[in-house]
């Protein structure tokens, strides 16, 4: 399999420092800015989805207890679906038309989310309602987990190799920064809306989700075509009695070259290694964030500013990241990101008040959006068409498994925990559960950018502040990169 994407003459380790004008060059790259506009719509869907599906399940039942468990069983069936489907859908994105497949995902999201107000309107038991809601939810879940590895595999076809970083740059912003905020001020709109016939907000918001992927259809079918116009595809048997013709063999056979591929190319385990490990850090920070905020003497107000800040530091480095670093090396960036996260919860985990943990969740956030972003330009750039789809899905499966067993894990070891005062003779010493959680998960988190480095570095022999003053004073190294498989 190939491991050199397009724009190969241009590594990694030497694209500059992405800015606005950056930006605007990708964005005058007619296919991409297709593309964005389509991701821009399905961001907006999918969150306002989450919280439309699962406020309209909440309203069918009545009672506190009801109420919550529509609620949470609505969101939990919406994860599922990275669990069950996993690398398949990367095979989906390698082996079948990209654009076709985002189109048919698009097309059954828009049917899906559509029939849950009607059915609604139609049915008059709560009971079945919430139940088809968990069902089509469900499914529309299976149908983003298909569109995104097919969406991700498509983007660095449609740019140069030198725009792509800064193209990962608007993508991730629009879908973690700006259409969160605009589904969640739509919702509250919604409210406002007139009533007729008991139709509420969640209705409006479904509706309107689902003509968001109706739209996404329409514009990847009639205006994207330059997505079919693939020029690597996998290997296919030229003997029809072979028997990885037949279809479920040849599925195998695809998922087990793709998981060689990852086990075998330093660069994908390297990434793998990093992101992994960061997701375990941030998954551990947010499932203790709430006990967190009570040992600075706060509650509830607290743990929303510090949820705030990390999300806060996260759109930060991805912004600001490029411009940062300049010319370094991407693949040391990303390495030397994770061991900023760890550092950041290491002094999160000492932190003696508010403002000095309100920082150390910004850098968190940051370091773990540099990361986020600088993996994905890697992959991006330097994974080969022919497998980029099943590496693809294969850390967004893995990534969500992680975010979420740290999330459940960490929230009940520090609830079993909770706080103890240990005494040495005369003095009593009060150990926090979490703070020391979080001092060994920084800790953990500085070891993995450390394996992550050795498994990618592009510029062996050469020190990396060295790399780190040239690179902040956009000035290249004068020795070469080497490159390493």
């Amino acid at each position: 399999m190939s491991t050199s994407g397009v724009g190969e003459t241009q590594p990694a380790g030497t694209v500059q420092g992405s800015g606005l004008a950056e930006i605007i060059d990708a964005l005058r790259v007619g296919p991409f800015r297709r593309l964005f506009l389509v991701l821009s719509l399905s961001a907006l869907g999918d969150w306002l989805g989450l919280l439309a599906g699962a406020a309209f399940a909440s309203s069918q039942v009545s009672g506190a207890t009801a109420k919550g468990a529509a609620f949470g069983s609505v969101i939990a069936v919406q994860l599922l679906p990275a669990f069950i489907l996993g690398p398949l859908s990367g095979v989906v994105a390698d082996r079948f038309d990209r654009r076709l497949t985002m189109v048919i995902s698009d097309v059954a999201r828009f049917l899906l989310f559509l029939s849950i107000p009607i059915v609604g309107f139609l049915v008059n038991s709560p009971v079945r309602v919430v139940t088809w809601t968990a069902i089509a939810l469900f499914l529309a879940q299976v149908a983003a987990q298909i569109w995104t590895p097919a969406k991700e595999a498509e983007v660095p076809n449609l740019l140069p190799r030198s725009r792509l970083e800064a193209a990962n740059q608007l993508t991730l912003a629009t879908t973690y920064g700006i259409t969160p905020i605009i589904a969640a001020l739509l919702f509250s709109a919604m409210a406002r809306l007139p009533r007729p016939g008991g139709v509420g907000p969640a209705d409006y918001a479904l509706i309107f989700d689902a003509l968001t992927f109706l739209a996404s259809a329409f514009v990847v079918l009639f205006y994207v075509k330059e997505m079919s116009q693939r020029t690597s595809r996998p290997s296919q048997p030229s003997d029809d009695d072979s028997p990885h013709h037949v279809p479920g063999r040849q599925v195998m056979r695809d998922l087990i070259d793709g998981g060689r591929f990852i086990a075998r190319t330093r660069l994908v385990r390297g990434i793998v290694v990093g992101v992994l490990g960061a997701f375990a850090g941030a998954g551990v920070v947010i499932g203790t964030a709430n006990f967190y905020a009570r040992s600075l003497g706060g509650g509830e107000a607290t743990f929303g500013i510090l949820f705030a800040a990390i999300f806060a530091g996260f759109g930060v480095g991805i912004a600001g990241g490029p411009a940062l670093v300049g010319t370094l090396s991407r693949r040391r960036w990303f390495a030397l990101s994770i061991v900023l996260a760890g550092i950041a919860v290491i002094g999160l985990s000492v932190a003696p008040r508010l403002s000095l943990a309100v920082l150390g969740c910004v850098v968190t956030g940051a370091a773990a959006g540099m990361a986020f972003l600088s993996g994905l330009t890697m992959i991006g750039g330097d994974i080969g068409d022919d497998v980029r789809g099943r590496v693809v899905a294969f850390i967004q499966t893995a990534v969500r498994i992680t975010l979420l067993l740290a999330i459940a894990l960490s929230s009940l070891l520090v609830g079993l925990g909770s706080s103890r005062e240990l005494g040495i003779g005369a003095v009593d010493i009060h150990i926090s559960t979490t703070r020391l959680l979080l001092f060994l998960i920084g800790v953990a988190g500085i070891a993995v950018g450390i394996v992550s480095f050795k498994q990618i570095d592009d510029r062996p022999g050469v020190p990396i502040w060295k790399d780190i003053w040239h690179g902040v004073r956009r000035r290249p190294l004068s020795d070469p990169p080497k490159k390493r498989p």
